[in-house]
């Protein structure tokens, strides 16, 4: 295995790698339990929900970097993009 010693290339993987897992979780659980006309299904239930957990995650990395880390720049810039494109994403339905 390879060890990435840059912290911003690192913490730009970890944050990727979160939203492909969650996207996948999300497609996974789609298929066991699917949704309806009428009903939620878990999948749609993740994505519907994946605005505010990006939001939260953006928020708590915003708080870690002005206290201490200053490596989350990449991690904050990645979450903003994809809680923007999600809101856009939204408000065009």
């Amino acid at each position: 295995m390879f060890k990435i010693e840059n912290l911003y290339l690192k913490n730009a993987l970890f944050t990727i790698g979160f939203y492909l897992m969650l996207l996948i979780a999300s497609y996974f659980l789609d298929i066991f339990s699917p949704s309806g006309p009428c009903t939620l299904g878990l999948g749609a239930a993740i994505f519907l929900a994946l605005p505010f957990i990006s939001g939260l995650m953006l928020m708590i990395n915003s708080f870690r970097y002005f206290l201490y880390k200053k490596e989350l720049i990449s991690s904050i810039i990645i979450h903003f993009l994809i809680f923007v494109s999600l809101l856009i994403f939204i408000k065009t339905l």
